[in-house]
């Protein structure tokens, strides 16, 4: 079993710009506004397609139904591949919203998921904001009142990003995303998004776009709120990797390369997502090139592979 490269979903959003075919060259109509790009989905909305090699055309859920073993090893059991992963173009601020957990969402709607996730932020603007839960002391009532009128920005925890941090988004906690940031976001395979406020936009029709207020109101957590992570780099290999995040969820590395670096992963699938440069993947029995914007799957088949170049490169894992 050889890592599996995928061809992109593109979805168009309200808020979504040109930076995906500016930055990653992708084969993007100049009139679409594309907010996010699937790299890796076995999702319900949208499932990710193998772009080449003996398996091209195949879909993901597909593949991991014949060769269950070989990608995902012996240590864990998924009806669906466990996360997606995208790359988010936000050229205007997005919704602001929560996501609800596991056992709300099996409740709720129909057997779902809940939804926890991580940006990693590529690339944003001087000042850029994100909205990473509410400020001490907001309660329910006070939060319910400010949404009446039309005020939720007072209570909204704000912090300022630059290229290089991470965020974590628990379920639970109240996010959205400002304008002129680039973002890979991984996250639970779910698309569950309750959106409470969204500054009054609407889309090319003139409609406002559907609010989720009391299935939000049941979710939040009050009392979450985040701030950024910096990455601790430690040298390996002539290069650097931060153990960044460890969830239940995912495992996320980030890896910046100046040469090489050899990763023994020992029986369990990984994801690579390069952000800024291409790359070169070398394995027992072959190698890879790996474009900027690409996200691969290494099967858990591979115990062991090697990263050559000169790139930033996230890996995710469970």
């Amino acid at each position: 079993m050889k890592p599996l490269k995928f061809k992109p979903i593109f979805m168009e959003r309200i808020w979504g710009g040109d930076t995906l075919k500016r930055k990653y060259n992708f084969d993007i109509p100049e009139n679409k506004k594309i907010g996010e790009m699937w790299c890796l989905s076995d999702n319900t909305t949208a499932v990710s397609v193998i772009d080449d090699g003996e398996y091209a055309g195949i879909k993901i859920n597909e593949l991991t139904k014949k060769f269950y073993r070989e990608i995902y090893g012996d240590k864990h059991n998924y009806e669906r591949f466990p996360l997606l992963i995208k790359l988010i173009d936000a050229h205007d601020k997005l919704s602001v919203q929560v996501h609800p957990d596991d056992e709300y969402a099996y409740k709720y709607e129909n057997g779902d998921s809940g939804k926890t996730e991580m940006w990693y932020i590529i690339d944003a603007k001087p000042g850029a904001k994100l909205i990473c839960g509410l400020k001490k002391g907001t309660t329910k009532e006070e939060f319910k009142k400010l949404l009446e009128h039309e005020r939720l920005e007072e209570c909204l925890n704000e912090i300022e990003v630059n290229p290089g941090d991470v965020v974590y988004i628990p379920s639970g906690m109240v996010h959205a995303i400002g304008d002129g940031i680039l973002i890979c976001e991984i996250q639970q395979n779910s698309d569950l998004t309750y959106r409470v406020y969204d500054y009054n936009r609407v889309d090319t029709s003139g409609r406002k776009r559907q609010l989720h207020v009391k299935k939000a109101l049941d979710v939040i957590d009050f009392n979450l709120r985040g701030d950024k992570i910096v990455p601790d780099f430690r040298n390996i290999d002539g290069s650097r990797i931060s153990e960044v995040l460890r969830t239940k969820y995912f495992s996320i590395d980030i890896f910046e390369i100046d040469t090489c670096i050899n990763i023994i992963k020992e029986g369990i699938f990984n994801t690579l997502t390069v952000i800024d440069n291409p790359c070169k993947l070398k394995y027992k029995e072959g190698e890879i090139n790996i474009k900027a914007g690409e996200t691969i799957l290494i099967p858990a088949q591979i115990d062991e592979f090697y990263l050559e170049g000169n790139s930033k490169i996230i890996r995710a894992y469970i």
